[in-house]
């Protein structure tokens, strides 16, 4: 049987996550404005934080089998004037906002509020990259070219990686996916590109949040748990065993969960895991 907490929660998400078409966002202000609450939203969909294109549309909605048929949901939507898609590179690159991987690499939109949280955990784990702890050969040359740089586009560290050649093209991008799934590097559509050509420009996550953030006191501990209750707040319900395929630090963040829920900073109901805040709302 479903808990009266579970019930509670499930309602509370519809409104959290704009799930109905009076609900949705309707201009770019208040785009911005649910970032920022929810601190995680997923740029698309089809996992268990809010969604970008979900609190669009006022409805939920993920990718699908049917390919571009699907995306025609929301493309041709226009929000304050513009395309969704050229809304969603705006705010990609505005400075108090940023696009990782580690939420299920999956794109997901970052508010400033969190990168305190992050810190730590990006640099635990540059400093496991450093010992090659971590990351393959490539996927630590990459990070260190792009450390060189205050930033730089997808084509030009190719070449000056030379992974040129066709034959480099899945190592390249998987590495590159990977090290957005740590947060060690984060990227931005060229909003200047020369004809035909669509790339990302990479910086390190030191050279990206270095004008916003507030460097962080937090331990790796510390930081896991916080980080924690900020997604299963966002998330607001979600099934327990799930977690350990949220982050690529897994194995991390059990110890995060026991200690929230000890902590009582997330609630469990059965299966699920559920925000705090579910208890502070009326129904």
């Amino acid at each position: 049987m479903t808990s009266q907490l579970v019930r509670k929660a499930e309602t509370f998400r519809v409104r959290e996550h704009k799930l109905k078409p009076t609900l949705r966002l309707k201009n770019e202000d208040e785009i911005v404005e649910f970032i920022h609450k929810q601190g995680l939203v997923s740029a698309l969909g089809g996992n268990e934080l809010p969604s970008f294109i979900s609190a669009i549309l006022g409805k939920p909605w993920k990718p699908s089998r049917k390919g571009f048929s699907g995306w025609m949901d929301w493309w041709s939507i226009k929000i304050s004037k513009q395309p969704v898609a050229h809304i969603s590179r705006e705010i990609e690159g505005r400075k108090d906002i940023l696009a990782t991987r580690i939420f299920r690499g999956t794109k997901t939109l970052v508010s400033n509020t969190l990168w305190p949280i992050l810190d730590p955990i990006v640099k635990h784990h540059r400093d496991l990259a450093g010992r090659h702890q971590i990351l393959s050969d490539m996927e630590i040359r990459i990070l260190e070219t792009i450390e060189t740089e205050d930033s730089i586009r997808t084509d030009h560290l190719r070449k000056k990686l030379k992974l040129g050649e066709r034959k480099n093209n899945s190592r390249f991008h998987r590495s590159l996916h990977n090290l957005e799934s740590y947060a060690l590097i984060v990227g931005v559509e060229d909003p200047h590109p020369e004809k035909h050509l669509h790339a990302n420009i990479w910086q390190t996550w030191d050279k990206r949040t270095r004008q916003q953030q507030h460097r962080s006191s937090l331990s790796y501990n510390e930081a896991q748990e916080r980080l924690l209750v900020k997604t299963v707040d966002a998330c607001v319900l979600v099934l327990e065993n799930q977690i350990p395929s949220w982050f690529k630090w897994s194995s991390d963040i059990q110890e995060a969960k026991q200690q929230s829920l000890k902590d009582g900073t997330i609630l469990k109901s059965g299966r699920y895991l559920v925000s705090c805040k579910t208890e502070t709302v009326s129904n």
